[in-house]
C-alpha cells in the first residue's frame, strides 16, 4: 500500500508538471533563450558546399 501512494504521488507530481509547463509555455521560452546562441553557432560552421 505504501508503495502506491508512493506512485501515486509521483505521477500526481509529474502530471502536475506538465500541466505548469503547458500553461506557461515554457517550452518555448526555453527554445527561445538558446536560439540565438545556436543560430550563431551555426552560421559560424564551415560549409563544404555552396547554395
Amino acid at each position: 500500500m505504501k508503495a502506491l501512494k508512493i506512485i501515486l504521488g509521483a505521477v500526481t507530481g509529474l502530471f502536475a508538471l506538465t500541466v505548469v509547463i503547458y500553461w506557461f509555455n515554457l517550452d518555448t521560452k526555453a527554445v527561445k533563450l538558446i536560439e540565438k546562441p545556436m543560430m550563431n553557432h551555426y552560421d559560424n560552421m564551415p560549409r563544404d558546399n555552396r547554395l
